[in-house]
């Protein structure tokens, strides 16, 4: 399912672009999409730390109060590689898109043909199928974590800490159990011992004791599942 926020504070237009997205969906039903509308950046906003960030952020450019070059600067904040596509009546605004990194721009009246093309791009280039993700719950928000990105969860304290690729941690009161249940689908992931779970693609080598990871942490091997470690860290590599 690809997640979608769009926001616009003029209702005509956030109303077109839901009707844009319905006639998209009828056209390609084998892009299962949800779409979810906002008046307000602050609204958008807020959603997006209750729920977790959107796949694609259709966003107007121009808004009062926070307009959509500062809504997409605190969207990257976040660090997710979401696709934004900004509405707007006019290209000059292209050059301060680009400064956000955004994808491209729809220019007010949005034509329908328009809208499908720059929207089929946006979902070619987020397919979940080719970069899934989780969601992390932590105090200050939900965090959307490629699969790809995460390099080890760790338990200890009551706490569980997502390291990822980048060196950020997010800490998280879920159970390592429960986060097993959503990563353990992915083959490049393993539980080498009860209180940590990694991601096979940052191991630089196994011995019978340790995982040696890519930043030079060490990570206990349990003796129990050095074997079914063994063969699961070999036919990854190979």
């Amino acid at each position: 399912m690809i997640r979608i926020g769009v926001c616009d504070d003029r209702q005509e237009d956030l109303q077109k672009i839901q009707e844009y997205a319905a006639w998209f969906s009828e056209r390609h039903p084998d892009i299962p999409m949800e779409v979810e509308a906002f008046s307000s950046s602050y609204d958008l906003l807020e959603a997006v730390e209750e729920r977790g960030g959107y796949d694609i952020y259709l966003l107007d450019m121009v808004m009062p109060r926070l307009n959509g070059i500062e809504t997409a600067r605190r969207i990257r904040r976040r660090e997710e590689k979401a696709q934004i596509l900004f509405l707007t009546v006019s290209k000059e605004y292209a050059v301060e898109a680009f400064s956000v990194k955004a994808t491209g721009y729809l220019v007010k009246p949005v034509e329908k043909n328009d809208f499908e093309k720059e929207l089929m791009f946006c979902v070619r280039n987020r397919a979940p199928e080719e970069n899934p993700a989780v969601h992390v719950k932590t105090k200050v928000g939900i965090y959307r974590v490629h699969i790809r990105d995460i390099v080890a969860v760790e338990s200890f304290n009551h706490r569980r800490v997502f390291t990822i690729a980048d060196g950020r941690t997010l800490e998280t009161s879920a159970t390592l159990a429960s986060i097993y249940e959503q990563l353990g689908e992915f083959s490049c992931f393993f539980a080498p011992h009860r209180a940590y779970i990694v991601n096979l693609k940052y191991v630089n080598g196994l011995t019978a004791t340790d995982l040696i990871m890519t930043d030079g942490r060490r990570i206990p091997v349990s003796r129990k599942v050095y074997s079914r470690l063994k063969e699961a860290y070999m036919n990854y590599i190979f």
